[in-house]
């Protein structure tokens, strides 16, 4: 019979295996072939899709609208759209993209409803067939999973990054919580996200 002892030491060895992969994906595979460049594709066909909840992701979002990789904005989350506006009121260029291009989903309180979100504005967007998913660097990972399960399978995901790679390997001990949290829900999305 298998001692209790040698379960606990089992079941910690594979969690602590888990998380080593986590990491080694996160940091090294990811970055390079995940976080790929995005395509200069026919913008009128782009949306860019910004996930609320962290650092320079709305501000990445808006530049990469700016800069014309996509037509329209969706930015899902809880907030005041307001209170992004109001960010941007004095840059009269990315101001003015707020009137024509920039559309907010307010219910979503994390990534499954932001997924749902986002089905709901690409069905009312039906000329959109690809979307530059924005998000930080340690979220995009169990983003993909999700988007991937619940948008439409015609839709192409490109996920980027809203701190440069670069950046990401410096910021490690800085992020080390955030990782950690990730890993445990990236287990929780595999097993328990249908």
């Amino acid at each position: 019979m298998i001692s209790f002892k040698k379960i606990v030491s089992f079941f910690l060895f594979s969690l602590l295996a888990g998380f080593l992969w986590w990491v080694l994906l996160l940091f090294n595979t990811f970055p390079k072939k995940m976080y790929v460049n995005v395509p200069m594709i026919e913008s009128e066909q782009v949306g860019i899709v910004v996930l609320t909840g962290g650092k320079q992701r709305i501000e990445k979002g808006v530049d990469l609208l700016l800069k014309g990789y996509g037509k329209k904005l969706f930015i899902s989350g809880v907030f005041m759209p307001s209170e992004i506006e109001l960010k941007f009121e004095n840059e009269k260029e990315k101001n003015e993209l707020f009137k024509c291009c920039v559309f907010f989903g307010e219910k979503a309180k994390n990534t499954v409803e932001n997924a749902y979100e986002v089905e709901k504005w690409l069905n009312k967007n039906s000329e959109i067939n690809s979307i530059i998913l924005v998000s930080s660097y340690y979220h995009l990972p169990r983003s993909m999973m999700i988007f991937t399960k619940k948008i439409q399978p015609n839709i192409k995901i490109f996920p980027i990054p809203a701190v440069s790679k670069n950046n990401i390997i410096d910021q490690f001990f800085f992020h080390a919580k955030l990782v950690v949290s990730e890993y445990l829900k990236v287990i929780f999305t595999i097993f328990f996200v249908r």
